[in-house]
């Protein structure tokens, strides 16, 4: 069997067969082999570690499909850590990779959520994927793992931020993810992560100034934020491509204000850095030769870890209560989102972190506990602190496990 890069496989692989004929397309068959690699920050310009482990581990740079990390910061349309750790990744892979930063958006997908309080530690990881042809004369034994595809959308344009346009482009880039994914049943996706644009001070006064209509002029994270807009268009953008969302039911006014229309899929964040939709699908695939398997859950309520427990026995693991110490060092990572309560009355009893100034970093910083105490991990992937939201039912949240076969 021989091995190839990602951007030799697209001229081979067709992905999701679209009928009978397309399979006979194929000239060769592939498998995906996805590795996955946690990569401490010191700090939001630092991408040694990163550096260190394309040296160490001979990492073709053109097969890294994904960087998905935190850094500490406000979390806020001006958070400068946010925007410095996602330059300097990108600087790094252009460089890698011999093209320009700018145009690393069509070819790897970058999150990086800003803020990481509580005890979650500021880290990037990487997501590499090659493809292995498959002689069809070899006995192949595979219990299956994941599989990666990434996509992006056009340029969102200021005035489609939070509007049927967003939620439309995000739809196609999450379709043509999963073809290059070779997924045929949405059944096998476990998450769909999105990062995209969102309305700075500056984009608003364009805006205005040309007579262009926008979503909201407050570019924050506030019940009635832009990026609260931009993350819960790209969700629903996320349900209607994985059949989660009729399209035919969503509008304008659906975007932040009808809860019923949700992707149990979907984590998506967004910031004034971006101009496209970059997004990522992580499913399972029966045939893949990665070592790692993915699982997905919802938590029930503010504050409750059952969803996290749900994702990582979704993913493999099998514990009554808790996972062992030995199940611990099969968890690879966590990635979750973690919005506010959609009140302040819980089954426990009343909450007042919806009176909070900071209430989106305490979200953050109970998510990041909540999964810390299930797996030991704090270089987790905590996104969140919107005010309801179309990512998970209302009150619930999605969270995706990656464990070690």
């Amino acid at each position: 069997m021989s091995k190839k890069s990602s951007k030799d496989h697209v001229a081979n692989y067709l992905g999701k067969p679209r009928n009978k004929g397309d399979i006979e397309l194929r000239q060769t068959p592939m498998r995906p082999i996805v590795d996955l690699i946690v990569c401490p920050m010191s700090n939001p310009s630092d991408v040694s570690f990163i550096e260190k482990a394309f040296q160490e581990r001979d990492i073709d740079p053109f097969n890294v499909v994904a960087v998905i990390g935190k850094s500490e910061g406000s979390g806020l349309p001006n958070d400068y850590g946010r925007l410095l750790a996602d330059l300097k990744v990108r600087e790094l892979l252009a460089r890698l990779r011999n093209t320009t930063p700018e145009a690393i958006a069509d070819e790897v997908t970058i999150a990086i959520s800003g803020g990481a309080p509580g005890t979650i530690a500021p880290h990037a990881t990487l997501l590499i994927q090659k493809w292995e042809e498959v002689d069809v004369s070899d006995e192949v034994v595979s219990t299956g793992g994941i599989v990666l595809g990434r996509s992006s959308t056009r340029d969102i344009l200021p005035e489609h931020i939070g509007r049927v346009e967003q939620v439309d482009a995000i739809s196609e880039a999450v379709k043509l993810a999963l073809d290059e994914a070779g997924v045929i049943d949405v059944n096998d996706v476990h998450m769909v992560l999105v990062k995209g644009p969102a309305l700075t001070y500056d984009a608003i006064t364009r805006a205005e100034s040309s007579g262009v209509d926008v979503v909201t002029k407050d570019p924050g994270i506030g019940p009635m934020g832009s990026m609260c807009y931009s993350n819960d268009a790209m969700a629903i953008g996320v349900g209607v491509a994985l059949g989660e969302i009729d399209r035919a039911m969503v509008s304008n006014a659906s975007v932040r204000s009808d809860w019923n229309l949700y992707s149990n899929l979907a984590l998506t964040s967004s910031g004034g850095e971006k101009r496209k939709g970059e997004v990522l699908v992580v499913a399972n695939r029966k045939d893949s030769g990665s070592r790692f398997k993915a699982g997905h859950g919802i938590t029930s309520e503010f504050g409750e870890n059952d969803g996290v427990k749900q994702a990582l026995k979704n993913a493999g693991l099998d514990f009554d209560c808790c996972p062992s110490n030995e199940q611990k060092s099969q968890i690879a990572q966590v990635f979750a989102k973690f919005t506010l309560p959609p009140s302040s009355t819980t089954k426990a009893g009343r909450v007042t972190v919806l009176e909070d100034h900071e209430a989106h970093h305490v979200a953050k910083a109970v998510g990041g506990a909540i999964v810390t105490s299930v797996t030991g991990l704090k270089m987790v992937f905590i996104s969140g602190g919107e005010a309801n939201s179309h990512m998970g039912p209302p009150g619930g949240n999605p969270v995706c496990a990656i464990v070690k076969i």
